[in-house]
């Protein structure tokens, strides 16, 4: 995440809050008050001119006129800002080619390749990835010392392209499967679309993913991670 975006995400968040503030003065300004044709006088409103008098009891609660654009110019920001800031995923477009896994793999000793032919061949069966297909810039690492693949592929027939996420058990278990499918409050976000295998566990995403930030990298990583953690840990208590 560069600093950049991260300073634009706030300053918006931060616009939207001021905005806010700003409507709802307005809005308080002009409930109980005198309009600006009329002149205080107590707890009367006085209209200049023909000297009619109302008292401030009877006035509307509607507020300055500017208030609720105001104040949904505001919420509106304020609602980009927490999303940009919590919520975006900043990380760089394909545009940027696969220069960011390149030097991941230079930077930590994991390895990367840019075509993969066999990669998918045990996932023939999923419809994302479908038969025959290639796995394109991938990293091959480990984590916490689960072995992992991050790889970007091709859909059969639209072609759209995504990025895919793998993590690797360290011993194949049929009980996997049909644990990890129950494990529903586990795959909420980061994670798009889990898949289970009695080896391994993947995060298909929805589109393709660049980033020079490890961590960036290594969201969906460390959430399939956990789930096999928590597999692995219940399969020893159980032993």
């Amino acid at each position: 995440m560069g600093a950049r975006a991260v300073r634009s995400s706030w300053i918006v968040l931060l616009a939207g809050l001021a905005v806010l503030v700003v409507g709802i003065g307005l809005l308080l300004d002009g409930t109980g008050g005198c309009a600006a044709a009329e002149m205080r006088a107590g707890n009367k409103c006085i209209t200049d001119g023909d000297g009619a008098a109302r008292t401030l009891d009877q006035t509307t609660a509607e507020g300055h006129p500017a208030a609720p654009l105001t104040l949904g110019l505001g919420g509106l920001l304020g609602a980009a800002g927490v999303w940009l800031v919590f919520f975006a995923d900043r990380s760089v477009r394909p545009v940027t080619g696969v220069g960011d896994r390149i030097e991941l793999a230079r930077r930590h000793g994991w390895r990367f390749a840019d075509v993969d032919r066999e990669l998918l061949a045990d996932w023939a069966d999923n419809p994302d990835f479908g038969a025959d297909q290639r796995a394109y810039a991938v990293l091959r690492g480990s984590y916490q010392d689960l072995e992992f693949v991050v790889f970007d592929f091709r859909r059969p027939g639209s072609g759209s392209a995504g990025t895919a996420w793998i993590v690797y058990l360290p011993h194949p278990s049929r009980t996997f499967v049909e644990w990890a499918t129950t494990q529903q409050p586990l795959y909420r976000r980061p994670l798009h679309k889990v898949g289970v295998r009695s080896d391994a566990i993947v995060d298909i995403g929805r589109e393709q993913h660049r980033s020079t930030d490890p961590e960036a990298v290594l969201r969906q990583v460390r959430a399939l991670a956990e789930i096999v953690q928590r597999f692995e840990a219940r399969t020893a208590a159980s032993s």
